[in-house]
């Protein structure tokens, strides 16, 4: 079993623009595995009939709200994940493996994962969680999906959140423009060591902006994969709906822009057509 190190977090996230120490603890995956993936359930002990600890407890305070990273006992680590969008418009995405513990079988983001000690530089003085969870996002995305630092244009986190189900563990979404079509990633073999977690790599067009909706994220999706999707996959895109909406997002504009040339129609054609890459065999592991 994989058992790297890993980051948790250990205090609340500010709610506004205060200035607040935030505190992350080092810890390794089977401490994640035996506290937050274990949390939803409860123990029992054969003849009594009261369990020995309900799961809920360690997620739920006594009125029945979130419990706060800072009073929490579990581990908490900060997951972080990317939606990564090519230079002709497409989606990158990744078909996690059966023996993916993250999302066994199911369609993730563009790279996702947990927040490492090595997303922290040696002199890491003056750095947000916004800025660690930002290294931590594009270092997935480069290990998922087979890419250089160098063909990573710009990336900007876009939410955060809990995964209830996950022993409400802390979540960043971030959304990252690619230098690179998407024939260029998809050319790629998917790395040797990558090769248990991530199944395939895919390029999807996603529905018209006009038709984004933060409630209903899954809908951008091409149908066939929105009964696949991820909690991640799904919560990346609300955030990305409702960003594109915020007229001073940095990167509003120039997404809008590759967007838009998946969504031109060609001359004579009242609506686009598929594209030869959303019909061609995605990249696998072989």
């Amino acid at each position: 079993m994989y058992n790297g190190e890993i980051l948790g977090l250990a205090s609340d996230l500010p709610s506004g623009d205060e200035d607040v120490v935030v505190k992350l603890r080092p810890g390794r995956y089977f401490d994640f595995f035996c506290s937050n993936l274990l949390a939803p359930f409860d123990i029992w002990e054969t003849g009594r009939k009261l369990p020995l600890l309900r799961g809920r407890e360690l997620i739920l305070d006594q009125r029945g709200q979130l419990m706060s990273f800072r009073r929490s006992r579990l581990a908490n680590t900060v997951g972080v994940s990317s939606l990564a969008f090519t230079t002709d418009g497409q989606l990158i995405l990744v078909a996690q493996a059966e023996d993916n513990v993250g999302s066994p079988g199911l369609i993730a983001p563009s790279g996702s994962g947990a927040l490492e000690p090595r997303d922290i530089p040696q002199d890491g003085t003056g750095l947000t969680i916004a800025d660690i969870a930002l290294r931590g996002a594009e270092r997935e995305l480069r290990e998922e999906c087979h890419i250089s630092s160098h063909e990573v244009k710009k990336s900007q986190i876009v939410g955060h959140g809990r995964w209830i189900s996950r022993g409400a563990m802390p979540e960043f979404c971030v959304v990252t423009l690619l230098q690179l079509t998407s024939d260029q990633v998809l050319d790629r073999a998917i790395r040797l060591v990558e090769r248990p977690y991530v199944s395939e790599v895919l390029a999807v067009d996603l529905a018209p902006i006009a038709r984004w909706n933060p409630k209903k994220p899954l809908t951008m999706l091409p149908e066939k994969f929105r009964r696949s999707a991820s909690w991640p996959l799904a919560f990346g895109l609300a955030c990305l709906a409702q960003s594109i909406g915020d007229q001073s997002w940095p990167l509003r504009q120039e997404l809008i822009m590759r967007l838009a040339q998946e969504t031109l129609p060609a001359s004579g054609e009242s609506s686009r057509a598929p594209t030869q890459r959303q019909q061609r065999p995605v990249r696998g592991g072989a």
